[in-house]
Parts: C-alpha cells; sequence; structure tokens
C-alpha cells in the first residue's frame, strides 16, 4: 500500500511539473517503451482489430459516463458496431497514434496536442473527466494485451497526452 502511495506521490510531482515539458516524467526510456510497445500490439493486426479497440475505449467511457452520450448524437452512438460511430471512434484512435508516434518529436506533439485541446474546448459539454476515464480504459485494458505492460511508462506518456488535451477544459 505504502508503494503505491508512493508512486501516485512521484506520479503527481512529475504532473505538476510536466504542463510544458515531456521529457521531465515521460522520459526518453518511457516514450521507448510507449512506442514499442504500441507498434508491437497493431503491428500484424488488420483494421477491423483496430476499430474493434477503438470502440471499446469509447464505449468503455460511455459506460462510465452515461451523460457523455449525448455527445456523441452524430456519430450514432446507438449503434456501436455501425459505421458512424466505429469511424469517429477510429478518429478518437488514430489521434491517440498520432500523439504516439509524435512522442519524440515534443514541438510537433504539443502542437498537435494544442490542436486537439482547442477542438475540445471548442465543444460544449467535453469535461475533463471523460480523458482521465479515457485513460483508465486504458490501463485496465492494455495489460491484457502486452505482455510486458509498462505501468509506469503508459502512465507517465499517456497522462501526458490526455492531460494536455484537456488542458483547455473548464470542467
Amino acid at each position: 500500500m505504502y508503494r503505491l502511495a508512493l508512486l501516485l506521490l512521484i506520479g503527481a510531482a512529475c504532473v505538476a511539473h510536466a504542463d510544458h515539458h515531456v521529457g521531465h516524467c515521460c522520459s526518453a526510456g518511457d516514450r521507448h517503451v510507449v512506442q514499442e510497445q504500441w507498434y508491437g500490439l497493431f503491428k500484424n493486426q488488420d483494421a477491423k482489430f483496430r476499430a474493434g479497440v477503438a470502440r471499446l475505449l469509447l464505449q468503455r467511457v460511455l459506460q462510465d459516463h452515461p451523460d457523455a452520450k449525448a455527445l456523441f448524437a452524430n456519430v450514432d452512438v446507438d449503434h456501436p458496431t455501425g459505421g458512424v460511430f466505429t469511424a469517429h471512434a477510429m478518429r478518437i484512435f488514430n489521434a491517440l497514434d498520432m500523439a504516439i508516434n509524435l512522442l519524440d518529436d515534443e514541438d510537433a506533439l504539443n502542437a498537435a496536442l494544442d490542436h486537439l485541446a482547442d477542438q475540445h474546448e471548442a465543444r460544449p459539454g467535453v469535461k475533463r473527466e471523460y480523458f482521465t476515464s479515457f485513460g483508465q480504459a486504458m490501463h485496465r485494458g492494455l495489460p491484457k494485451v502486452l505482455d510486458h505492460y509498462d505501468y509506469m511508462a503508459w502512465r507517465q506518456c499517456g497522462f501526458y497526452i490526455l492531460n494536455k488535451i484537456a488542458s483547455k477544459l473548464h470542467a
């Protein structure tokens, strides 16, 4: 229990200082691990697998936050296996994929994440807690499909990505 508390304290300290620098807590080693594991996960998979993962992540957020369902009314949220919902889930997934691919280019990563933050700020009703839920869904799911899931690397880099996108949200 004390180890977990210490890890959370260290993580919180890193987050407090990592607002503008990927390198502080999402180290070069963490970035390498995250990118390597991400590439390995999808290396030999087809588009249907990626789409399934994308839908699953988005559905988890909607399950955790039923109030968020209204935000997805225009993407046929009531038919989660349909083409419209799948296409939207893939847009979200592709944004995450882009961010992971840009982890080694801090300027490009921050520009992309700032752009995504602006897009989400412009959408009324989007809440920070939805990004927290998305991150939690990843942290619950990835260990099930990755043989050597590195919790701390994913926590540091994934938290940075999601926190940066949610940084302009008020709630």
